[in-house]
């Protein structure tokens, strides 16, 4: 447990794991404090859906990265996000560690939706799996890129188990090559450049994902409801 005690230095993972965690609270008081939650309350907290005749707003893209089933999904997530999170944000800093989390976790979320659109495929997805994974993907590709051979070979066997586990129990893992892949490039990027971006363009980085996540609550929110 000692990745707990070092949380406070990792302020944007700390603040996505509250907002994660709150999320969670809100729809299990929403829904009349149950645990897990039915199609229309995931619906209704953004979930990505498609081909159910119900209207998914490529906001949802954003939204389905917070949202989370069950108490064993948010648990899990909390727990791998509270590691890998953490890992990106010392090595190369909170707004790629913020913005990564957003762009990577939307990444996965839109190209499942192609894919399952274009098979026709009836469809409702939630979870931070797809953000998690395009972490991961950031941490290899910049530890490989810098050297750290057995970081990223770390990284690339987390990978390649929640692949397989996604393949074995039914995951989305369209949305899971998606952001494992988008993670990839950003870390690669940012291997490329200084060490730690200039603290402004960082913190313009936090307030940009932070912005972007806020607002698609509200637009779900807004225009999409119980059905």
């Amino acid at each position: 447990m000692k990745w707990l005690r070092h949380l406070p230095e990792v302020p944007v993972t700390s603040a996505l794991i509250v907002t994660n965690l709150a999320i969670y609270v809100w729809m299990m008081r929403v829904s009349g404090m149950k645990a897990g939650f039915d199609y229309a309350t995931m619906t209704y907290f953004g979930a990505n859906i498609v081909g159910t005749g119900q209207d998914a707003s490529h906001w949802r893209w954003v939204t389905a990265a917070f949202v989370h089933r069950h108490p064993i999904h948010i648990a899990m997530t909390l727990w791998v996000l509270a590691q890998i999170g953490a890992s990106v944000e010392r090595t190369i800093g909170s707004g790629v560690a913020g913005a990564g989390y957003v762009l990577t976790g939307t990444v996965g979320n839109a190209l499942s939706s192609a894919i399952n659109a274009s098979r026709h495929n009836s469809m409702q997805s939630a979870g931070a799996s797809g953000a998690l994974m395009g972490l991961i993907g950031i941490a290899a590709a910049f530890a490989w890129r810098t050297g750290q051979k057995g970081i990223a070979r770390t990284g690339a066997i987390s990978a390649a188990i929640v692949l397989v586990l996604g393949y074995v129990i039914d995951l989305d893992n369209v949305a899971h090559v998606g952001g494992v892949v988008s993670g990839a490039l950003i870390g690669l990027a940012c291997a490329r450049g200084p060490r730690r971006l200039p603290r402004g363009l960082d913190a313009a980085l936090v307030a940009g994902s932070a912005a972007v996540s806020i607002a698609a609550f509200v637009l779900v929110r807004a225009y999409h409801g119980y059905h």
